[in-house]
């Protein structure tokens, strides 16, 4: 079973702009919220200490990770994985999304954030790689007990690929929002609202 979570707000987040491999600092709302899926983990989790607690490396997920962590009162270490990090949005890094849709409407015309950045960052890290990437992960994960604390993009391949999604039906996903997260059980990914 893993319970997949999106790290809090953080400041790019709030500005609607393109985090990918770069990071900004939690929001004190994006440390409010780390705090309230914590919470919300220590009674779904009612003491079972077999879960393990892992992270993106990126500052922003790592730090809500922490937060989480001292919440929901698990007593194993942190571990960091470099196959949770974010995907790279390559020269959209940094750039709020309204200002890369004005200078290709294409973009915009995409039905969500991850298939407008499948079909046209073309210096990003490309969802083939992503793809693998997030495939060798859960494939690590196999069935382990994992609390995860991740990003959107990824996270939603990661979601996409535990139930079975072919690529078509990954660019249709959405980022999860930064109050709920996701069980995934048995083929299943289940919305937790925090």
């Amino acid at each position: 079973m893993i319970y997949l979570l999106r790290h809090g707000q953080t400041s790019y987040n709030l500005e609607r702009r393109i985090q990918g491999n770069h990071d900004s600092p939690l929001t004190s709302l994006g440390r409010e919220q780390a705090r309230s899926m914590g919470s919300k983990l220590r009674e779904l989790l009612d003491g079972d200490d077999e879960f393990e607690l892992l992270s993106s490396p990126q500052p922003r997920a790592f730090e809500s990770a922490k937060i989480v962590r001292e919440e929901a009162r698990i007593d194993k270490l942190l571990i960091t994985d470099a196959r949770l990090q974010e995907v790279g949005c390559g020269s959209w890094e940094k750039h709020h999304f309204a200002s890369i849709c004005a200078r290709d409407p294409l973009v915009e015309a995409e039905p969500t954030f991850l298939s407008a950045w499948a079909n046209y960052c073309t210096d990003g890290e490309g969802l083939d790689a992503a793809i693998d990437r997030l495939a060798g992960w859960l494939k690590w994960a196999g069935s382990r007990k994992l609390v995860v604390v991740g990003h959107g993009v990824a996270g939603s391949i990661l979601r996409g690929l535990y139930v079975g999604e072919q690529r078509d039906g990954l660019l249709k996903l959405h980022s999860s929002p930064q109050d709920r997260f996701h069980r995934l059980h048995m083929g299943w990914a289940e919305e937790v609202i925090v």
